[in-house]
């Protein structure tokens, strides 16, 4: 199977954060450059990774713009990075914390619609249902709502998304 860019979407939910550019392409490995090791790569540092910002807890996630961003970034289907983003995050969060569930089935589910497209369907099968366990426990302790994203909705668009191949983006409460 060739790879190839990922396409925008037919029609793409408005910004959570307008004001925040995306990257001018959407990472897929073998295709483009590495967005911070390799020269040229959208988010290129020194080849290192960049340093992660100090998320604050107390924020509001209204104005959390970083989480928000990163749901643009799934959105928009730019799944490496909207998994860089999320991650970023959940490494602050405590584990005892059920938004670090949440983050890491996002995270999941980001790398499992990229190994989708690269065609890579057992490993993408495999963190997808990694990624329903996570949200499933994330709901049961948070409710269906949370952060602004509807995730029953979210759960039931994957489930979509395993039958017909319908992708899937982050259903706004």
């Amino acid at each position: 199977m060739a790879i190839s860019a990922i396409p925008a979407p037919d029609s793409p939910p408005p910004l959570r954060v307008p004001g925040r550019a995306l990257p001018p392409y959407r990472y897929v490995p073998g295709l483009n450059p590495h967005p911070f090791r390799t020269p040229g790569g959208h988010a290129y540092t020194d080849g290192s990774a960049p340093e992660e910002k100090p998320w604050d807890p107390t924020l509001p996630w209204e104005k959390d713009l970083d989480f928000l961003h990163a749901c643009d970034l799934f959105d928009q289907r730019y799944w490496w990075e909207a998994h860089e983003a999320w991650e970023a995050i959940w490494h602050a969060v405590p584990r005892t914390d059920p938004l670090h569930n949440l983050l890491q089935a996002l995270i999941q589910i980001s790398a499992s619609l990229l190994k989708r497209h690269l065609g890579t369907d057992g490993a993408a099968d495999r963190l997808m249902a990694r990624a329903r366990a996570r949200l499933h426990t994330a709901r049961q302790a948070m409710g269906d709502v949370h952060r602004g994203i509807d995730l029953a909705a979210l759960d039931a668009s994957l489930e979509a998304h395993s039958l017909d191949g319908t992708w899937t983006v982050l259903p706004r409460a």
